[in-house]
């Protein structure tokens, strides 16, 4: 009889019940693409149970509860309170957040001498493109891709403070 351990590994015998082997079947060939054995057609399910054994191990290691005991139920408690937490701090920034606009601010139009001062907004309606455009563009001198689009801010247009003013011709 040859030996069922060697330095590596331990021949074990399981006995799995049949459904519960069809199962590991299915998950061999649909999540870990199994290899067909050459002689018996069927797939090579070792790697995969050895793969759900270790997932196993990682999943009681990590506390997560697996069973109705006490100790599990605490941290099954835990993670509910803190849940709880994140959801009553989530309801708050959307509270706060209900009645802001989220697109770039709108300046108000100032005058000064015979010119006038636009908003990135203004312009961004004038030009009939989006004000996160002409703000990048302002802030961060990022062209706009469109050629007529960096065509009109650099000819026609030039940053004045935090608005645009129209080039003199």
């Amino acid at each position: 009889m040859m030996s069922r351990r060697t330095e590596n590994v331990t021949r074990v015998d399981v006995r799995i019940p049949n459904e519960l082997y069809e199962e590991i079947v299915a998950i061999a060939l649909h999540h870990f693409n199994a290899k067909i054995h050459h002689r018996s057609n069927k797939p090579e399910v070792t790697p995969t149970i050895l793969e759900l054994i270790k997932i196993g191990i990682a999943h009681i290691e990590s506390m997560l509860p697996v069973t109705k005991d006490l100790t599990n139920q605490k941290v099954t408690d835990e993670l509910r309170q803190q849940i709880e937490l994140l959801n009553l701090r989530l309801r708050t920034v959307e509270n706060k957040l209900l009645g802001v606009n989220i697109t770039a601010p709108i300046a108000k139009s100032e005058t000064t001498g015979d010119e006038k001062i636009l908003s990135d907004m203004e312009l961004s309606e004038l030009l009939g493109v989006s004000n996160l455009l002409i703000s990048d563009y302002r802030v961060k001198g990022k062209k706009p891709r469109g050629q007529a689009l960096a065509k009109a801010l650099t000819e026609q247009w030039e940053v004045k403070g935090e608005g645009w003013v129209r080039k003199s011709s």
